[in-house]
């Protein structure tokens, strides 16, 4: 059958194939590019997986568009800046005058997004007196004696109180962060940037002391510096000479470690941009070696914070004030894919890219060229970067231990981790070119990739080799767990029956989108559902009208044995990560199945095709989505296993969870792969394992809508590591 690439990625795949073909005529197969070793733990700093990743917010984030792209992103935590260019209101000159109701909108947005709100307070309001006299600029660089450093510490407490009356206790979970970039001199000034930091000690100190006075010690979570990345103070003038004068000069782990010491914090928080001026260096330049000087930072700093969380804040290409067109090319999504991946394995906590959402003008609040990944205005594509960022994003939910990755030359960056569902691993190829990547050490799983040209490409991985765009990411994973998508495109289904079917008719039972199915996002976004539905439910909806890609596609073909003679009864299922539609062979060994995606989503596109028989055995093969209507696509030849063991079943279960669910499951299965099949209505559930079982049991949960859901009508199909099968119907007991 078809592979489904592009015409030039299957030119690049031919390339590949004959190179692998020749260097097996001169003796010997080709070592791997990426080795795993599953039973040896990271070479990193960090061991396991507990990673966040977000965005910096400015103002554009609050407009309607950016909420649906932030929520659309997945982002976990949001930096909401509070300070003088930012909060519109905060020109107020005393407390009782300032709107707080921008900030606990601004918060909201934030919350809407799906996110945790990260507070940044990074300069002070204008009712703080300067130690001139005057009130505060509202600016980095403004100076305080003792009384307006106190003014400053009790407005930071105030805001937090305020904060916690509002959205209640878990505002005192929330992150909060003291200033921004001290030790950039064109930020905080030579007040703070030059010398060893005590102006900004005594700044996060006071304001550490009065919230823990306000709630108790311990209770909130302060944070900082927000450190630049570069040398304290390095920057010459033309002459030659020091910008900071004759003060002392420090480099960025000396001023770190000071102020640290100084004021011991909750969290560190840190930023990094290309470490380069436009045009100053190459392409390969910023991916190899700048991303090297990257990952050192962040194991140094996991070092300096023995243990403490700590955020890269602020990441982006290049981050020069005139922004690198590079920002919003290809290459960004390389750079950001690998800049994440090393950033989990030195022990980071966490990573905000700087910006995500971008006004619809292109200009920053300040008039800059804008720095975002996506509009704020839903109708503009995002940068090449968002669809490598969602992926990333989903490859780093959840939990699990970071295992040893050997990666052979400069161009690749991988991260593998074992979960309870197994290995999943992210390639990043820091290169223009396709290319096929050889792995080993993983087992054959389903595959997604992702580019800044590509969309979400459905594939298969072998156990040899997965294909990876230019400038792209693959991620490899047999249960792919945390790449639901985000919001559920169930939920997007649940608002439509409740709050569209009326006007545009039911959901009819057994399938999953309606007439309208195929409308873009914008359309959804921009139609009258804006006008009654909620911010998530929007996003949901349009995610649910906008997924179902693959309806309508057949795929045919035929299953027979060793001999050519067919095989009658077989089972094909066009299989997901954890469901697919399924279909039997007739007497003749041909069968038909439509390539629908239950879920339409991208996690549960079919991505290959799995043909089983208890007396034959069982094979798989890659699908393409892009099946054509007729004519037989795939052949199987199916050969019995070497072995007679078959797996056991000890028993299959049928339990009712409710009016709207039910559970499939098996108990001590002695097998590598089990799905319940319908056996009447096409639809196949991939058993995951239960969650604390002492026997081995899985499971998984079935809509009591679908007509295939009456107990008796689902076969439980068992494959063994050596390819037997074992069919069994579901029972009630």
């Amino acid at each position: 059958m078809g592979s489904g690439l592009p015409g030039r990625w299957r030119r690049a795949a031919r390339i590949a194939g004959a190179l692998l073909f020749g260097s097996l005529l001169l003796g010997g197969s080709p070592a791997p590019d990426i080795s795993v070793h599953l039973d040896q733990p990271s070479t990193g700093f960090a061991q396991s997986l507990d990673f966040k990743l977000g965005t910096n917010e400015i103002v554009d984030l609050y407009r309607d568009g950016g909420i649906d792209r932030t929520a659309q992103f997945g982002a976990d935590l949001v930096r909401v800046w509070v300070g003088h260019r930012f909060l519109g209101a905060a020109a107020a000159s005393t407390p009782a005058d300032f709107d707080w109701s921008q900030l606990h909108s601004f918060v909201q947005r934030v919350l809407d997004a799906g996110a945790t709100p990260m507070v940044s307070f990074v300069a002070a309001p204008a009712w703080v007196i300067a130690a001139d006299g005057t009130p505060s600029s509202q600016h980095e660089s403004e100076r305080f004696d003792a009384a307006g450093v106190r003014g400053y510490a009790e407005y930071v407490a105030d805001a937090i109180e305020r904060l916690r009356d509002y959205f209640g206790p878990v505002a005192l979970t929330w992150p909060y962060t003291i200033w921004n970039e001290p030790n950039n001199h064109q930020n905080a000034g030579q007040h703070y940037a030059c010398g060893s930091g005590a102006a900004y000690a005594e700044l996060y100190a006071a304001a550490r002391a009065a919230v823990a006075a306000r709630f108790g010690s311990g209770v909130v979570a302060i944070g900082g510096p927000s450190l630049d990345a570069i040398d304290t103070g390095a920057t010459l003038n033309p002459d030659g000479s020091r910008t900071c004068g004759n003060a002392p000069d420090v480099d960025w782990s000396t001023y770190l470690r000071a102020v640290d010491s100084a004021s011991f914090h909750d969290f560190l928080t840190w930023h990094w941009y290309g470490m380069h001026r436009i045009g100053e260096t190459s392409s390969s330049d910023v991916l190899r070696t700048r991303l090297s000087w990257f990952e050192t930072r962040v194991r140094l700093i996991s070092g300096i914070a023995a243990g403490r969380p700590h955020y890269v804040e602020e990441i982006n290409f290049n981050g020069d004030l005139a922004v690198d067109p590079l920002v919003h090319a290809p290459i960004n999504s390389a750079f950001l894919a690998s800049a994440t991946v090393r950033a989990v394995r030195q022990g980071a906590s966490g990573l905000l890219v700087y910006k995500g959402t971008r006004d619809p003008s292109g200009k920053s609040p300040r008039g800059e060229p804008d720095f975002g990944l996506w509009s704020s205005a839903i109708g503009d594509p995002p940068t090449p970067a968002f669809g490598v960022m969602q992926l990333v994003r989903r490859f780093i939910a959840g939990s699990g231990r970071l295992t040893r990755v050997d990666v052979r030359g400069p161009d690749l960056d991988a991260l593998v981790v074992d979960t309870d569902q197994g290995p999943r691993a992210a390639v990043v190829n820091l290169s223009p070119r396709h290319r096929t990547v050889r792995v080993s050490g993983l087992p054959a799983a389903p595959a997604v990739s992702v580019s800044g040209e590509t969309t979400w490409t459905p594939s298969w991985f072998d156990g040899t080799s997965v294909f990876v765009p230019g400038y792209g990411l693959a991620v490899i994973d047999g249960s792919l767990a945390g790449l639901a998508a985000l919001p559920t495109v169930e939920r997007g289904r649940r608002t439509y029956d409740t709050q569209c079917s009326a006007c545009h008719g039911a959901t009819p039972a057994g399938a999953h989108a309606p007439a309208l199915a195929g409308t873009s996002r914008a359309t959804v976004d921009g139609s009258h559902a804006a006008g009654f539905l909620t911010h998530g439910e929007r996003i949901n909806l349009a995610s649910f009208l906008s997924g179902w890609r693959s309806a309508g596609h057949v795929v045919t073909g035929t299953v027979h044995d060793a001999n050519g003679s067919p095989i009658s009864g077989a089972l094909v299922i066009a299989a997901g990560f954890d469901s697919g539609t399924a279909a039997w062979t007739d007497a003749a060994g041909n069968f038909q199945l439509r390539v629908s995606d239950p879920l339409a989503s991208v996690t549960s596109t079919p991505r290959r095709l799995l043909a089983l028989h208890t007396d034959h055995g069982a094979v798989d093969a890659p699908i393409s989505v892009t099946a054509r209507p007729s004519g037989p696509e795939v052949t199987f030849a199916l050969h019995a296993p070497k072995t007679g063991q078959r797996p056991l079943l000890a028993s299959s279960y049928f339990v009712n969870e409710g009016d709207r669910i039910h559970r499939l499951g098996t108990a001590s299965a002695d097998a590598s792969e089990i799905w319940a099949v319908a056996a009447s209505g096409g639809i196949a559930r991939r058993l995951v394992p239960e969650p604390g079982s002492a026997l081995g049991s899985r499971q998984t949960h079935v809509a009591a809508a679908d007509a295939s859901a009456a107990a008796g009508n689902w076969v439980i199909a068992a494959i063994g590591s050596n390819g037997a099968v074992a069919l069994r119907p579901v029972t009630t007991g």
